[in-house]
C-alpha cells in the first residue's frame, strides 16, 4: 500500500513539472512585432531650374498678365503621391496633390516664385528642398531674391556638419540671411541679417534630423524662403 502511494506521489510530482514545462515553453507571452513605419523618400525638383528665369511656359490666351508655368520632379522611393506648393515671399498661393511627376500652374508675370514638392504616402510625408524661379516679364518695382539653394555636408571623420548656400537676385542686389538651423526639433543655430554664404561647422548627432532654413532678403523689403533637411549618418 506504501509502495503504491509513493508510486502515486512521484506520477503528480511529474506532471506538475510537465505542467510548468509546457507553460514555459508555450511562447504565449511574446509581443507580436511592431509595425515598421516607411515614410518616403525626397522627391527632387527638375522644372522650373532652379534660380533661373523661367524657360517652359505657355501664354494665356486674352490675359498677358500671366503665364501657365510648366513643372516637373523625380520619382520618390515609397511615395504613392505628390503635394506641388508654390508661394511668394511668405504666402502660399498654390497647393494641390498629384499622383504623376508633373504639373502646371497659372502665374503672374514678372515675379519670382519658390516651390516645394512634398511625397506621400500612408505611413507619412517627407518635405523637399524649395526652389526658386522668376516668370518672364517687367516686374512691378524689383525682383524678390531667388530662394537660396542649401548645401547640408556631414564628415564621418570629424562629426562635424557644415551648412552653406547660394543666394542670388535677377537685379543683382546685394542680399542678406536669416539663418536657423534644427536639431530633430530644437533650434542649434539662429543668425539674423548675415552676410557670408555659410555657418562655422557644428559637431553632429549620430542619426540626428538637421533642418535648415535660409531667408533671402534685399534692400527693397522682398524676400523668398528656402529649406533644406538632411538625417547625420549613424
Amino acid at each position: 500500500m506504501k509502495e503504491i502511494k509513493r508510486t502515486l506521489l512521484r506520477f503528480a510530482v511529474v506532471f506538475v513539472v510537465l505542467q510548468f514545462s509546457c507553460s514555459d515553453s508555450g511562447g504565449g507571452s511574446e509581443e507580436p512585432p511592431e509595425d515598421q513605419i516607411t515614410p518616403p523618400a525626397k522627391a527632387v525638383g527638375i522644372l522650373p531650374v532652379n534660380g533661373e528665369p523661367c524657360s517652359d511656359y505657355q501664354e494665356i490666351v486674352d490675359d498677358n498678365t500671366k503665364v501657365l508655368v510648366a513643372f516637373g520632379w523625380n520619382t520618390a522611393e515609397l511615395a504613392q503621391s505628390y503635394i506641388l506648393v508654390i508661394s511668394e515671399g511668405s504666402t502660399e498661393l498654390f497647393r494641390n496633390s498629384f499622383s504623376t511627376l508633373k504639373a502646371e500652374a497659372q502665374l503672374d508675370r514678372g515675379k519670382t516664385y519658390t516651390w516645394q514638392v512634398i511625397s506621400v504616402n500612408e505611413d507619412g510625408q517627407t518635405n523637399g528642398d524649395t526652389f526658386s524661379f522668376t516668370t518672364p516679364g517687367t516686374p512691378v518695382g524689383n525682383f524678390a531674391p531667388y530662394a537660396a539653394g542649401i548645401t547640408i555636408q556631414f564628415n564621418i571623420e570629424s562629426l562635424e556638419m557644415t551648412v552653406s548656400w547660394i543666394g542670388s537676385d535677377e537685379d543683382g542686389d546685394q542680399l542678406t540671411y536669416d539663418v536657423t538651423v534644427w536639431e530633430n526639433e530644437s533650434i542649434l543655430i539662429e543668425e539674423i541679417d548675415y552676410t557670408l554664404n555659410s555657418i562655422d561647422s557644428t559637431v553632429f548627432k549620430s542619426g540626428a534630423n538637421y533642418s535648415v532654413e535660409v531667408v533671402s532678403k534685399d534692400s527693397f523689403g522682398n524676400f523668398s524662403i528656402s529649406e533644406a533637411s538632411g538625417e547625420a549618418p549613424e
